[in-house]
């Protein structure tokens, strides 16, 4: 068990962490899809996405998401959202599936780890063919959204440059804190605040942890515009004022604990139980 604040954290990161480069595993599941899909669409682009080929995935707590981009002529011009999902649902009958509960794609049910969230998606380009954007169903609002993943694979890549190794690592904290909390962030919404947050060096856990939730607070407030949308659309007037309660929770409780690791009273061990009230069973007792 350990004594300081910081083997504590080695250890908690080791419990939620996704270790391993899982990209080839990943791949084989697309291609194992899109030969699938192959028979009955046409397939633009295919790829992996979401927080497995980021590094920003929790363990046991994390699907691949494989972005297929369809023929627009073929498969999605004057269909419905709703009616694009079912249609590749139904191409994907072979396997346990269903829509995930947020409307945007077939999730894939495996008997081994991990499930796939197949997301069907047009395609709009630029003047000079490059990709503007993607338009990925919503079947809650029969509506598209338009997504950039890409850009913003890149753009956690780069912050993660600028600020060290603790930036993916950090997100996955808060991914687990927030999974233990009610889950009312997504995970894509954890990421752009955290891209917003962030700057620098962020070696120093306990402090860069508090600063998340001092700083990110205040982009709960109003929508947070990102790219080329609102990350937080998905939210509503009530948990947007649910989560506000916890992140003053969160702020409250690890701004205490970094007082007690740092100040003069060295006193790890009350620090370690306000960090475990937070962070729930995976985060490591004292002792």
């Amino acid at each position: 068990m350990p004594y300081t604040v910081q083997t504590s954290f080695a250890k908690f990161y080791e419990n939620i962490n996704l270790g391993g480069d899982h990209r080839d595993a990943a791949n084989r599941r697309r291609d194992d899809i899109v030969s699938k899909l192959n028979k009955t669409f046409s397939i633009v682009e295919a790829f992996s996405s979401g927080s497995i080929p980021k590094y920003t995935a929790l363990r046991s707590h994390a699907d691949l998401d494989v972005i297929v981009v369809l023929n627009w002529t073929k498969h999605i011009k004057d269909k419905t959202p709703t009616t694009v999902l079912q249609d590749v649902r139904n191409a994907l009958a072979e396997w346990r599936n269903g829509v995930r509960s947020n409307g945007q794609a077939v999730t894939l049910h495996y008997v081994t780890w991990p499930n796939v969230d197949v997301v069907p998606v047009s395609r709009t380009d630029n003047p000079d063919g490059t990709v503007k954007h993607y338009n990925v169903p919503n079947s809650h609002t029969d509506t598209w959204i338009k997504s950039r993943p890409k850009p913003l694979a890149a753009a956690i890549e780069s912050k993660s440059t600028e600020c060290g190794y603790n930036f993916r690592r950090i997100i996955k904290m808060i991914k687990h804190w927030n999974r233990i909390h009610s889950d009312y962030l997504q995970s894509y919404h954890i990421e752009v605040l955290a891209l917003n947050v962030f700057s620098g060096n962020i070696d120093d856990t306990c402090w860069n942890i508090y600063k998340f939730f001092e700083k990110a607070r205040d982009l709960l407030i109003a929508p947070l515009w990102y790219d080329i949308g609102f990350a937080d659309d998905y939210m509503s007037a009530t948990d947007r004022e649910q989560v506000l309660k916890r992140f003053d929770t969160a702020i409250e409780k690890s701004r205490l604990a970094w007082h007690f690791t740092y100040s003069d009273k060295n006193d790890h061990k009350s620090a370690i139980e306000l960090w475990k009230q937070m962070f729930g069973d995976q985060f490591p007792s004292y002792g």
